[in-house]
């Protein structure tokens, strides 16, 4: 009995090691780190809402629905180096035909070192996406999530409305 136990944790663990995902993640259907992304995505929406308040003294409106936790924006406003929302122009690098975008030389010089910086991995699929070409939305916090299209963001931001 002993030695079954050990082979299956063996077998196990090489899942693990080949896939990148515990078994429970892919037997499950459920995607549980893109629902735990969710949720964060969630959360700091609701955090945003009572700093709102805070400030308005208690007059904060709240937006019940899941596509209000997230707004899509446009990629020259994102630092792609650090993965945040500057809200403003940032300066664009030009590498192999398509566009990135981060202020300053020492974030240029960075992207032109680290080619590996120019991908990001969609928060619901895993699926390695190219920042350039990415659906790209930003959580209350600034937080930016490049996914591979609309309806994967759709079904990313479902996962945190469900139950």
């Amino acid at each position: 009995m002993k030695g079954i136990v050990s082979k299956a944790a063996i077998a196990a663990a090489f899942l693990v090691f080949m896939t990148g995902a515990p078994l429970y993640a892919r037997t499950s259907g459920t995607n549980h780190e893109a629902v735990l992304k969710a949720n964060s995505v969630k959360e700091s929406y609701r955090a945003k809402l009572r700093k709102d308040s805070l400030q308005n003294n208690g007059a904060a409106k709240a937006e019940s629905s899941p596509s209000a936790w997230m707004t899509r924006v446009s990629a020259n406003e994102v630092n792609m180096v650090t993965n945040t929302l500057e809200r403003k122009p940032q300066g664009e690098i030009v590498m192999n035909g398509k566009k990135y975008f981060a202020e300053g030389t020492g974030y240029a010089f960075t992207i032109s070192q680290n080619p590996s910086i120019c991908f990001a991995n969609d928060p619901l699929t895993n699926k390695k996406v190219n920042k350039a070409e990415a659906v790209i939305y930003a959580d209350a916090s600034g937080r930016v999530f490049y996914f591979e299209s609309e309806n994967t963001f759709k079904d990313f931001i479902n996962l945190a409305s469900e139950k």
